[in-house]
């Protein structure tokens, strides 16, 4: 996958908005989820754990940094988003730190244009780092809630526009 990938659809994002929101373009979670299996943040593709119990994400994958019931709804439902707001750091020495916020995409009912923005600003800071470093450095520094998060948006969103979609 090219490093500038991540950069690009985050570019494509902040291009549809308007037309995602308002059910005219599709968002392609395929695209996505890919671009989050090239991070090798998480061992499986990372659609698998939308589908998996939350109790059993919060045992196994969990960065514990979304807000989960650790039950037995799927982590596909969480209403909580951690969002990727900044990095920092020396790149040269691969020495990088990323920093996170709690967003509630549920506060008022879903607020679908507030998704499409933390989807696309998480995919614009990791796309930063992509373009001078690769993925190399994803693994070890991005919190897998984080990455799990961005596929939660995804999905969420492309949810929400196949609702009486027009695309």
């Amino acid at each position: 996958m090219e490093a500038t990938a991540i950069s690009e659809m985050a570019d494509w994002l902040e291009d549809h908005v308007d037309d995602i929101v308002g059910k005219n373009t599709a968002l392609d979670t395929d695209k996505i989820y890919a671009l989050l299996d090239a991070l090798k943040v998480l061992p499986r593709p990372v659609a698998t754990y939308l589908e998996m119990t939350q109790e059993k994400y919060y045992e196994d994958g969990s960065s514990h940094d979304l807000d989960l019931d650790g039950g037995k709804a799927l982590v596909g439902e969480v209403h909580d988003r951690l969002m990727v707001n900044h990095v920092d750091g020396t790149l040269p020495e691969n020495q990088i730190r990323f920093t996170y916020n709690h967003e509630d995409v549920y506060q008022d009912g879903y607020a679908p244009r507030r998704d499409c923005q933390i989807l696309m600003y998480a995919l614009e800071v990791l796309g930063a780092v992509a373009g001078v470093h690769g993925f190399d450095l994803f693994a070890d520094n991005v919190k897998s809630d984080a990455v799990v998060s961005i596929a939660l948006s995804a999905k969420t969103l492309a949810d929400w526009q196949q609702q009486t979609a027009t695309v």
